[in-house]
């Protein structure tokens, strides 16, 4: 993996690492989950897996995640889209002939649903794998734990909090990004089709104890996107461990139709 930074033109940075193939018509952005990064298992796998296949992978740090440049930058919505935006430009500037796509998990999935929904972009073919598609929910339940309670407290005291969903490194909080999430509800802002044909998939755990299986189903029932359910998986997509191979495969399936 090739790794390097892009400047934004705020003038932060995106941590970025790729594989790319000789010749490739089509680069894959990989936009990692809540916690997560480019150097995710998930992520990994697409690096080594993709480009057998002829795909390039271009994987980015979202703001405040990972151990590089984009770890300095605060999480915000909107600094999230402008990275995914970053991406997308400077890859048309290298290769551009070459077809965007994107892999994108958890919240990755969340903030390319809202960016390919909201903003011009350059991709036409997205996969989300276990898609946070009731992000919000996940900081605004109306009957909070002990957990969640200091959670806040901390948040109102210091100004920041830490959370970390028990899926990876925790990530720093603002009430700035609170306020983005209460804005930023996937099930209003969806509407990718105003910008032209989109080729959408899901693929998601039965069991996921992250995002409430029924919102994710009614999600790809409310806009009519094929899903694939794994009965026997959570949120990772990892309890078997044939599981990501097989994600892996069905994504380069969707990103190699004509």
């Amino acid at each position: 993996m090739r790794t390097y930074d892009i400047k934004k033109p705020g003038g932060a940075y995106v941590s970025c690492g790729e594989v790319i193939p000789e010749k490739a018509e089509k680069i894959v952005i990989a936009v990692h989950g809540f916690t997560s990064s480019k150097e995710s298992p998930t992520v990994q796998l697409l690096m080594k897996r993709l480009p057998e296949k002829g795909l390039g992978v271009v994987g980015i740090d979202l703001p405040g995640h990972g151990m590089g440049s984009s770890l300095k930058e605060e999480l915000r919505i909107e600094a999230c889209l402008e990275s995914v935006s970053a991406a997308e430009d400077h890859i048309a500037s290298r290769f551009p002939d070459a077809e965007i796509c994107y892999f994108a998990s958890s919240f990755g999935a969340y903030i390319t649903g809202i960016r390919i929904s909201t903003e011009p972009h350059r991709g036409r073919k997205a996969f989300f794998r276990s898609p946070a598609v009731n992000m919000p929910s996940l900081f605004m339940r109306k009957d909070l734990t002990e957990e969640e309670r200091a959670f806040f407290r901390e948040l109102d005291e210091k100004g920041f909090a830490e959370r970390s969903f028990d899926l990876g490194r925790p990530v720093r909080i603002t009430r700035g990004f609170i306020d983005d999430l209460k804005s930023h509800d996937l099930f209003s802002l969806f509407d990718p089709e105003k910008y032209g044909p989109h080729s959408i998939a899901i693929a998601r755990g039965e069991k996921d104890r992250v995002i409430d299986p029924a919102e994710a189903a009614r999600f790809a029932a409310a806009f009519h996107i094929p899903e694939t359910v794994f009965p026997g998986e959570g949120h990772s997509l990892s309890d078997d461990p044939g599981t990501p191979l097989l994600v892996a495969d069905l994504a380069a399936s969707l990103f190699l139709e004509r």
